[in-house]
């Protein structure tokens, strides 16, 4: 199973509640254990249940790849020491890092797999070349479409991607040669062009909104790598 709907609390919005690489997935608290369950199973990596300032929408404030997670600098202790003990107890090592910046939403502002990232041309050079040393990847500024949102007008994972119509030939060349895997444009629950916010997605399955039809799955299965 590699493609599976699902609504959190009947939000089809499930980007908005998660982050998903391929060595974990960082998921809201508070999820029936069913639903916990068909991520573990679709996903294929351990969850990490949290708070990101006392906030569920924990996949507006986060983001990163397998390497590393930014977050809010405002992030609370607790929550910060809860994440790096399960991690522990998980034997990952991976990198949380509370990252200075005006901007807080990176979850909306970067895009990321385990050989790039593209973020947002609101962040400075300098914060480019802090977040390149975070995820340890190859760091582009710029836009999708005309929109800053390039982690919600996105997935990406380390077998493809999913972006938003808008996107010009141009920027999909652009956006295949920065990741290394092909790039589509597709909507998802219905219509909406903001894929990054509608399903969780890593080099092993994805989870879309429920809202998502037919169709629109048969194209983020062939975008994401799934379609032999």
């Amino acid at each position: 199973m590699h493609i599976e709907r699902l609504d959190f609390e009947n939000s089809p919005y499930l980007g908005v509640y998660g982050v998903a690489t391929d060595r974990v997935a960082f998921i809201r608290e508070g999820l029936a254990e069913k639903k916990l369950e068909i991520l573990r199973e679709v996903l294929r990596v351990p969850l990490v249940e949290t708070s990101v300032m006392k906030s569920r929408i924990i996949g507006i404030f986060a983001a990163g790849n397998s390497n590393a997670l930014i977050v809010p600098y405002y992030i609370w202790d607790g929550e910060l020491e809860g994440i790096k003990a399960r991690l522990r107890e998980l034997d990952i090592d991976m990198r949380i890092e509370p990252f200075l910046s005006k901007l807080t939403a990176f979850g909306n502002l970067i895009l990321a797999n385990d050989r790039a990232a593209l973020i947002s041309a609101k962040f400075t050079r300098e914060e480019a070349k802090r977040i390149e040393d975070i995820l340890g990847v190859e760091v582009e500024r710029g836009m999708i479409g005309e929109y800053h949102a390039v982690g919600s007008a996105g997935v990406v994972t380390n077998r493809g991607g999913l972006v938003h119509p808008e996107a010009t030939d141009d920027e999909l060349e652009w956006l295949e040669d920065l990741f290394k895997v092909e790039i589509y444009v597709g909507t998802a629950n219905q219509g909406v062009p903001f894929v990054g916010s509608c399903m969780l997605a890593n080099s092993n399955g994805v989870v879309v909104g429920s809202l998502t039809t037919g169709p629109e799955i048969v194209k983020i299965e062939e975008a994401l790598g799934f379609l032999s």
